[in-house]
């Protein structure tokens, strides 16, 4: 998945180059520890960033889990509901045994956002499943995208998750409703006409 989303921030560079300055400004409190979350991905192009972060304990090379944020400035003004239907059906070209969940809209501090999960039985090719928790907002600069990745135990046989004990689900029990809670709480978008007091 990771490789996805980075190939959609470079092929879409090109166009975000000439776009006007950004004014907005997405905000993503520090994720959950410990550990301590550190950046392993910074890329920026005219107004267009693509960034990446996973726990200060996980490697670049061998990471289960990772939180990517990115902005779209060609897509401002699409329905975020439908940006997460299009990347929902680019996953099942990535996933054997695919199932989403969403995506749900809403209104948040002034701006539509959608939020949605995909359920990858099996990443090609890897020995691993991932779920993935997104966020997406409708900014007037831009579209906004934040998802969390997870990586679980492969199931290629429909999305559904297994584990090999009850510490191992209890654990990923947990990794979802900090996901989820962290989007909803701690991921927001300041600018002109924002209503969220956070931005003051």
């Amino acid at each position: 998945m990771r490789a996805t989303a980075l190939a959609m921030f470079l092929a879409m560079t090109t166009a975000a180059a000439s776009a006007a300055p950004v004014t907005e400004h997405l905000v993503l409190a520090p994720y959950p520890g410990p550990p301590a979350w550190k950046v392993i991905t910074n890329k920026s192009n005219g107004g267009q960033f693509y960034r990446e972060q996973i726990p200060g304990d996980q490697t670049a090379e061998n990471f289960t889990d990772i939180l990517t944020s990115q902005n779209f400035p060609q897509q401002r003004g699409v329905d975020p509901s439908v940006f997460l239907q299009n990347v929902f059906r680019a996953a099942a070209g990535d996933c054997d045994g695919l199932r989403v969940n969403g995506p749900t809209p809403q209104q948040q501090g002034g701006y539509a956002v959608a939020y949605g999960q995909v359920y990858c039985g099996q990443q090609k090719g890897k020995p691993y499943g991932v779920t993935i928790f997104f966020k997406a907002i409708s900014g007037d600069d831009a579209l906004y995208s934040v998802e969390r990745d997870v990586h679980v135990p492969a199931n290629p046989a429909g999305g559904a998750l297994t584990f090999k004990d009850q510490q191992q689900m209890t654990a990923s029990m947990k990794d979802q409703t900090t996901a989820n809670g962290y989007l909803v709480k701690s991921v927001y978008l300041c600018g002109a006409r924002s209503t969220d007091r956070r931005c003051r």
